[in-house]
């Protein structure tokens, strides 16, 4: 489409509402996004909220931890369940095909507040790391923080968050471009998931860690386990052989010191281990 046709689109899209619309509507899902996102990292790494994972006001013990679990179990189920190909159909059977990435995006933001707002704090310390040690922890909770931005990038930024869609579909009226496309360069020539390396990072770096902090680090390392498991799932199923051969060659989720043979060695032989007759 040359620059030409692309401003008559544009500009027919300005006058006509059934178009302006859906597109202002997901414009405005990307900018609540774009607040949640760093809010929601903010929160977990106890950086500068006036209520963040560690501090704030809460129940008692008892109670705090039934509520904290609760919510951890309401981000997975919404996270996972509406990820699914299944739900995908479902939802496009009420909701355009170019709108069903900003009805996810919304329920993500939706929980994501829920949980951030409603969270009962653990004040109870873990430990509490200062000097070299502590400098160390903030740095990898940063270091996570960079990384779950240059993870989404990397992966279409755009079209993760659904205004990609939304401006094909209604301001410049072209089919959508696929993602049919295994993601392999930058920091996944490194690891598989590097979205979900940064989360770790930023969930667990602390150079503060509360109880409150520990439980929601454990939910949602469960969660990523989980999601992530479902997610290699869908990507075997949609690249087979390709997905297969990457996935022998890069880890998961940290670099490995050892090479892609060395891997594969030490797994043949714990699996050959785990084989032999007790």
């Amino acid at each position: 489409m040359d620059l030409t046709t692309t401003q008559q689109q544009v500009r027919g899209a300005l006058t006509d509402r059934r178009r302006l619309v859906p597109f202002l509507l997901a414009f405005g899902v990307y900018g609540v996004a774009g607040v949640t996102v760093p809010l929601l990292l903010l929160f977990a790494g106890g950086w500068w909220l006036p209520k963040t994972v560690d501090e704030g006001p809460h129940l008692s013990t008892g109670p705090a931890i039934a509520i904290d679990v609760l919510l951890l179990a309401l981000f997975g189920l919404q996270h996972s369940g509406m990820s699914r190909p299944a739900f995908k159909a479902f939802i496009t059977r009420w909701v355009p095909e170019a709108l069903e990435r900003t009805v996810y995006i919304v329920m993500v933001c939706l929980v994501v507040w829920v949980m951030c707002l409603a969270w009962q704090p653990l004040p109870q310390r873990i430990w509490s790391a200062d000097g070299v040690v502590g400098t160390v922890l903030d740095a990898g909770f940063w270091l996570g923080f960079v990384l779950v931005y240059a993870a989404t990038l990397l992966l279409n930024h755009f079209h993760l968050l659904g205004i990609s869609q939304a401006y094909r579909h209604y301001v410049i009226q072209v089919p959508d471009a696929t993602m049919d496309r295994l993601q392999v360069h930058g920091p996944y020539r490194l690891v598989r998931h590097p979205l979900m390396t940064g989360l770790l990072l930023s969930f667990w770096c602390a150079s503060d860690m509360t109880a409150g902090h520990l439980l929601w680090a454990v939910g949602l390392t469960g969660y990523i386990l989980l999601g992530t498991f479902l997610e290699e799932r869908d990507l075997v199923a949609r690249f087979g052989a390709a997905y297969r051969a990457y996935a022998e060659q890069v880890p998961a989720f940290f670099p490995s010191p050892l090479g892609p043979s060395a891997r594969a060695r030490l797994r043949q032989a714990l699996l050959g281990r785990s084989d032999q007759p007790q």
